[in-house]
């Protein structure tokens, strides 16, 4: 049987929405990759994404849906957040090499996936329906502004005559 979309109550499509921004900058990140982009371009565009966005993110969704369930499912996706912000603070801390990058990419897909497939539905049926609905409220509220990814760099984007330093190949 061929995977079926994931149906999203409406209370959570936003955050839905946004963990397809996620998996767009794992995608991103994954063609610098490919490409041997300087990892420093790439550190950029991290920071670029972590700070726009990222970070407020993992907030939202730890205040308005995680802290409301003590169970293992809601600990596990707090963990996973702190393992990524981890990741992020050691890729910033130090030259960071093509490999470290590969671990965040990979570490934030498959929790976007854990999100989607496991949490989100337990989320969805053990919250009262008004507390999904003034998570609704807040991310409508909150979101009026929602992120548009407006990095200058794109480094993902294959250019002829260009060299993997963006710079013109002579």
């Amino acid at each position: 049987m061929k995977n079926q979309p994931i149906k999203r109550s409406n209370e959570l499509k936003t955050l839905s929405r946004e963990h397809h921004l996620g998996l767009l900058f794992c995608w991103k990140i994954n063609q610098g990759l490919k490409l041997r982009i300087e990892t420093v371009r790439l550190k950029k565009y991290l920071n670029y994404f972590w700070n726009a966005h990222l970070k407020d993110h993992f907030l939202n969704e730890e205040v308005l849906l995680f802290n409301r369930i003590d169970d293992a499912v809601c600990r596990h996706a707090k963990t996973d957040h702190l393992a990524i912000t981890m990741q992020i603070e050691k890729i910033n801390s130090t030259n960071a090499e093509a490999s470290v990058f590969k671990i965040l990419v990979d570490m934030l897909a498959n929790h976007i996936r854990f999100e989607e497939r496991i949490v989100f539905p337990i989320l969805e049926t053990q919250l009262a329906g008004s507390t999904l609905q003034g998570v609704a409220l807040f991310l409508e509220t909150d979101h009026k502004d929602s992120f548009k990814d407006e990095f200058s760099d794109e480094f993902w984007v294959k250019k002829e005559g260009v060299g993997n330093n963006g710079k013109p190949k002579t």
